[in-house]
């Protein structure tokens, strides 16, 4: 959720300051290497695509 910081002409930089500094960091991206090949899937990538184009025809 969005966080709105009010800023008019009587608003200090150090009022600025204190308000920016109790937003919330931004998190650390999670390294998906970890995850790699750990689902099985039952069925090849390729051969599952290319099943699902063909009921089309």
């Amino acid at each position: 959720m969005a966080k709105v910081i009010e800023v008019n002409k009587t608003t200090s930089r150090t009022q600025l300051d204190e308000a920016l500094k109790k937003l919330p960091q931004k998190k650390l991206p999670i390294n998906l290497n970890d995850f790699f090949g750990k689902i099985k899937f039952g069925i090849d990538g390729l051969e599952y695509q290319l099943k699902m184009r063909d009921e089309w025809r």
